[in-house]
């Protein structure tokens, strides 16, 4: 950490800051501000930057550069003695263009009497990029499903429009059709029963003959559901219109553009109705093979390593000849879009999807033998397919991205209670017999409310995150370690005897001494106490039965003082006799 030059009267004052967090250790190799899990600095007088720990080099620049006034302010209030957040930090992109802009909550609080600020952020720019991601998608979903039709709509139950998308229908506006009758654009007005704007049962790809603004006749796609009341009842319809006018009067076009309309409805209605990705994907492969025709259609996703992996397919999968060459040429970027193979086996055709500007996977279809070639038709439709496909391959991407995020604790970054449950129960279900040996672990921090009504949550949240660092640092990577809320953390050991799981533990309580220096005060030490339950090694407990026993032990080790453990031997036959 650097120091600043003696050149005025305060050099006292910020040689005694700079030193207290130098004989802490604080930004050494391995010290607390080192290892905080987000940025931490040190800024004296005039912004100077007195330490920082990596993550903090952002702020470190833009304290450098002058600053930003709102951190300014903050700065000042804690050279002043009073602490002050930052919510959020918003730092300018890099200057080679390539550098993300980033954010950050910080909270500036008093330093040494007031000699420095000490400066702790905590990096919010995913959480930012999400929300904005997921508000975006759901505006282009609701952009695609307009793009998809002329005009959406939606009846009551006496027949009258409730509603009319935007641009309005036929030659007439929004405000001209709300509260008309449906009746009122029907050519046959004795047909009320009939209409497809009042069904009582989901219809599909309808056509209607309507009366335009301008008197002319217009054909209509329809697409429709009742919409069902409280007690189910019906009360209206809700729906689609797509205009087929000039389809219908193009006699010469008739047969491909009616095939053309129809599956895209079809792949379209998939779309709406199956709102989950893989679902989609699976409706969408089935909908190919029977519609081009073909032998047989598969979807392909990229993972995030690269790898492509088969997320959908209908009929026969393409031969090895056919499909290996394809994979490997239209899904790596900077390839061509689609590709053609054929060979005396088949003939298949493949098309790259996408996200935006990102190849997110591959879209493949195949005859047997030797067939037509592929249409200018049938590459219409795939490219339209494909369209959708990436959008679902994304989707799917971000739903595995948010299920990541919500196993774990946003705090310590272990498990958090409801991920750990349910690898618990799957792991403990899966080897009833436990021979081998395994132990639960539950740990709970003694003294800690202390800590916050002395110190803050600030300390408390540095309290446990060093507590969630000694636990991930005396187990293996294979061991569950949780944070299960609050100051309570749980391990699950495999392969581990009784007597080696105590020893654990005798570990661990020597390892907690070091949360001591987070006290609330010298009469409340912070530490450790550990109950632990051996698995039956017979099998014969249910997972229920040994939380309770560790959950007992471990307030068994509290009530007789803290800072000790208690191991608890499943019961032998002969006990409960």
């Amino acid at each position: 950490m650097a120091r600043l030059p003696a050149t005025h009267a305060s050099k006292q004052d910020y040689e005694r800051a700079v030193g207290q967090a130098a004989d802490l250790g604080l930004f050494l190799p391995g010290g607390s501000f080192e290892r905080f899990p987000g940025a931490v600095l040190l800024v004296g007088q005039n912004n100077m930057v007195l330490g920082a720990n990596p993550t903090a080099e952002p702020i470190a620049a833009l304290l450098t550069r002058g600053g930003c006034a709102e951190l300014r302010d903050a700065i000042g209030a804690a050279l002043a003695g009073r602490a002050a957040q930052v919510n959020p930090l918003l730092l300018p992109p890099g200057d080679d263009a390539k550098t993300v802009g980033l954010a950050f909550d910080v909270a500036v609080l008093p330093w040494c009497d007031g000699t420095a600020a000490l400066l702790l952020g905590r990096d919010v720019t995913l959480e930012r990029s999400l929300r904005s991601a997921l508000i975006e998608s759901r505006q282009r979903y609701k952009d695609l499903v307009e793009a998809a039709c002329d005009f959406a709509w939606e009846t009551d139950a006496e027949g009258r429009f409730t509603f009319v998308s935007t641009r309005g229908a036929l030659g007439y506006s929004a405000a001209e059709l709300v509260g008309a009758p449906t009746l009122y654009l029907q050519i046959d007005q004795t047909a009320v029963q009939d209409s497809p704007f009042t069904t009582r049962t989901p219809i599909q790809d309808v056509e209607i003959w309507l009366r335009a603004a301008d008197g002319e006749a217009a054909c209509l796609l329809l697409t429709g559901l009742p919409l069902t009341g409280p007690d189910g009842e019906w009360c209206g319809t809700r729906g689609l219109c797509r205009n087929i006018t000039q389809e219908r009067t193009q006699a010469a076009e008739l047969a491909g553009d009616r095939h053309r309309e129809r599956l895209l409805s079809y792949v379209l209605g998939i779309v709406r109705d199956e709102m989950e990705p893989t679902r989609m994907l699976t409706a969408a492969a089935g909908a190919l093979v029977p519609a081009l025709p073909a032998a047989g259609a598969c979807i392909y996703r990229a993972e995030r390593s690269g790898d492509l992996t088969c997320a959908a397919q209908a009929g026969v999968l393409p031969p090895e000849e056919l499909l290996a060459p394809a994979l490997r040429q239209v899904a790596v970027e900077g390839s061509d879009d689609e590709l053609e193979v054929a060979t005396k086996v088949g003939a298949l055709f493949a098309k790259a999807t996408r996200f935006e500007d990102d190849r997110n996977g591959v879209l493949c279809v195949w005859r047997e033998g030797v067939s037509r070639p592929w249409s200018v038709e049938d590459r219409y439709l795939l490219n339209e397919i494909a369209a959708q496909v990436g959008l679902a391959n994304r989707q799917l991407a971000r739903q595995e991205e948010l299920e990541e995020l919500s196993a774990t604790d946003s705090l310590t970054g272990l498990l958090n209670r409801r991920s750990f449950m349910e690898e618990l129960e799957k792991r403990y279900s899966q080897r009833p017999d436990r021979r081998g040996g395994a132990a639960l672990l539950f740990i709970d921090l003694d003294n800690f409310k202390p800590v916050n009504d002395r110190h803050g949550h600030q300390q408390g949240d540095l309290a446990l995150t060093l507590a969630a660092r000694i636990l991930r640092e005396q187990t293996r990577g294979r061991d569950l370690v949780a944070r299960l809320g609050g100051d309570e953390f749980a391990l699950f050991i495999e392969d581990i005897t009784p007597a080696a799981a105590e020893y654990k533990g005798r570990e661990l309580l020597r390892a907690g001494r070091e949360l001591e220096a987070y006290s609330g005060g010298p009469d409340t030490p912070l530490g450790l106490s550990v109950g632990i339950a051996a698995c039956d090694p017979e099998g014969k407990e249910s997972l229920q039965e040994l939380i309770e026993r560790a959950d007992q032990a471990m307030y068994r080790v509290k009530r007789r003082g803290k800072g000790d453990l208690e191991l608890s031997l499943a019961a032998k036959p002969e006990d409960a006799r």
